[in-house]
Order: C-alpha cells, then sequence, then structure tokens
C-alpha cells in the first residue's frame, strides 16, 4: 500500500534511484515486473485488512516489518551493497520512514473500518495530491487544462467512491478520515526524501527507512501491551503479514525502483491506476465487500480522470 509516494515518475517514499540495479531488464523482465507490481499491490490493502482482524494494527506493522528487514539486508548482501550512515543519507531514512512508518501506522490503524478496496482508491489518489503540492506550494510544475479536467473528473470519482453521493452506501467517516491522514503522509515523505537529496541506492534507502520505521514500532509496542498476542495467530492473518512483508515492503519497492529507470512516467502511472481496479476485484472475491454502483462508476471515474491527469503538457 503504501505505500505512494511524487510526481508522476515516483509514487514512493524511498525512491532517489541514483545507481543502477546490477542488470537492465529484458522487455519481457520489465513487463513481468510491471505485472507484479500492480497484483502485489492490489492485493496488500487486502492483507492490511486481514492482518488487522485478529492483530492489533500496532503488533501487526512491528511483525511485518521484523520479517521485511533481514529479507532487505539479504537483498543488500545478494547487490552487493552497504547502509549508508553519514547525516544525509540518515536524514533520508527518516524522511522515508514518515511513509513506513507514519503512513502505515495510519493504514492499519483504519483498516479495519474500511473495505481493502477504499484503501487502495484512496492511495491511488496520491499522484493528485502530490501534483497539487507540487504546483500550489512548491511551485515547481503547471497544469494543463487536460490535466485541470482529469483533477476534476478524478474528485467527482473519489466523492462517489467514498459514498458522499449517496446516503445507501454509508462507509466509517472514521476510518476514511484515517486512510487520507495515511496517504497524505505517504505524499509527505516523497517530498521528504525529495529534498533532503541525499541520492543514495533504493534498495539502501528501503533498508534504511524500513529499520527507522521498526525503531518506531519498538517505541509503540509500550502503549500496546495490553494488546500482545497470546496465541498463533490462524493461517490467514500469518499469510497476510508474511505477504506483507515480503512482497509488499520488499519485493515490489526493488521492482518498482527498476521500472521508474526503464518506463516513461506516464506508463508508471498506469500502476495507480489499475491497482486501485483490482483492488476491488479482490476485496469482492476474497473479502466478500460491497460492491455498489456507486463504487463502480467512482472507480471508472477516478481511473479516467488519472488518465487524463497524467497527460503532460507539450
Amino acid at each position: 500500500m503504501k505505500p505512494l509516494f511524487e510526481q508522476q515518475s515516483t509514487s514512493s517514499p524511498q525512491i532517489q534511484p541514483a545507481v543502477a540495479l546490477p542488470s537492465s531488464p529484458t522487455r519481457l523482465a520489465t513487463a513481468g515486473q510491471f505485472i507484479a507490481v500492480i497484483i502485489i499491490w492490489s492485493l496488500t490493502p487486502l492483507a492490511a485488512v486481514w492482518t488487522v482482524q485478529k492483530l492489533h494494527w500496532a503488533w501487526g506493522l512491528f511483525l511485518r516489518f521484523s520479517i521485511a528487514i533481514p529479507i532487505a539486508l539479504l537483498c543488500l548482501k545478494f547487490f552487493r551493497l552497504k547502509l549508508i550512515f553519514s547525516q544525509k543519507a540518515v536524514l533520508s531514512y527518516c524522511a522515508g520512514a514518515i511513509g513506513l512508518f507514519g503512513s502505515m501506522a495510519f493504514c492499519y490503524m483504519g483498516a479495519d473500518k474500511v473495505p481493502s478496496a477504499i484503501i487502495s482508491i484512496i492511495y491511488g489518489a496520491s499522484p493528485l495530491v502530490s501534483g497539487l503540492v507540487s504546483s500550489f506550494v512548491l511551485g515547481h510544475e503547471r497544469f494543463s487544462s487536460w490535466q485541470w479536467l482529469g483533477l476534476g473528473i478524478a474528485l467527482v470519482g473519489m466523492s462517489f467512491t467514498l459514498g458522499l453521493s449517496s446516503s445507501g452506501f454509508q462507509l466509517n467517516s472514521i476510518g476514511i478520515m484515517l486512510e487520507l491522514i495515511a496517504m497524505l503522509f505517504y505524499v509527505l515523505s516523497t517530498f521528504a526524501v525529495k529534498s533532503v537529496g541525499a541520492h543514495i541506492h533504493p534498495i539502501i534507502q528501503m533498508t534504511g527507512s524500513s529499520l527507522v520505521s521498526w525503531v518506531g514500532y519498538v517505541c509503540l509496542l509500550p502503549f500496546f501491551w495490553s494488546h500482545l498476542p497470546t496465541e498463533l495467530p490462524s493461517l490467514k492473518i500469518s499469510l497476510a503479514v508474511f505477504y506483507s512483508a515480503v512482497f509488499s515492503s520488499v519485493l515490489a519497492m526493488i521492482f518498482y525502483y527498476q521500472l521508474i529507470k526503464v518506463l516513461q512516467p506516464t506508463t508508471v502511472l498506469l500502476i495507480t491506476i489499475i491497482t486501485p481496479v483490482l483492488a476491488t476485484f479482490w476485496g469482492t472475491w476474497f473479502n466478500h465487500e460491497q460492491l455498489s454502483s456507486h463504487l463502480v462508476l467512482g472507480l471508472t471515474l477516478l481511473c479516467l480522470g488519472l488518465l487524463m491527469y497524467s497527460r503532460r503538457s507539450a
């Protein structure tokens, strides 16, 4: 989830690709990575919802990162990389942790209150928020009329998906608010990493930010000691935690870093457009989530708006 995380070319808080991965992928490998990222990220919200069904969100995230960090360290060793502990690198890790710690905490807090599809849809709107921040706060870019139209259509779509236009499809307002805050932390993390400008390898960034986030979750645990799991979670919950740790936190991020180096930004943005559609399908199929006409219409408008928004000015 996330994750995203962003100026059309980026949607993750750990993106500073200064060093290439060891090999240049073939077209087939690139296509496989593209499909893998879409599938992994579309299932990630469902994994979050399943995790908090039996585990407290703080313990669920602690377990997720406790599993992810050793795998990330193995990836560092495989690619012959080492963690950097300069002042700028540590600041960059902390900036990335705004997304991995702050965003994930709010995401998991709201995961038991809203459907997994809604989580994916809210995160899918992060390029719009990122573009608005870049344009109006930082003054880095100006929207074309086509992008403004896409933004308007996407916002109308969001109002439908969140049930703001129908009294018959009500969602938990607290859950929606928590997920919106999570998405804002996700966007903030992107700009924070970019502003630090450490220019370190993305896998190093991911590992460092994960370590900082893990320390943050460790510090949280004493406040939720009464929610300490007293028995082993069910197979479904265990698979959800393992999936989030291995696939969402590590594998998808490595693939994504490679994609943003070899594909056009508008092509990478298709991931953000396609992911909520698949997430809605998974939530309906595996979690029996409600699929209303307003949700379908809103999702269609959101995807159309994002597609129009992805068109850059000439």
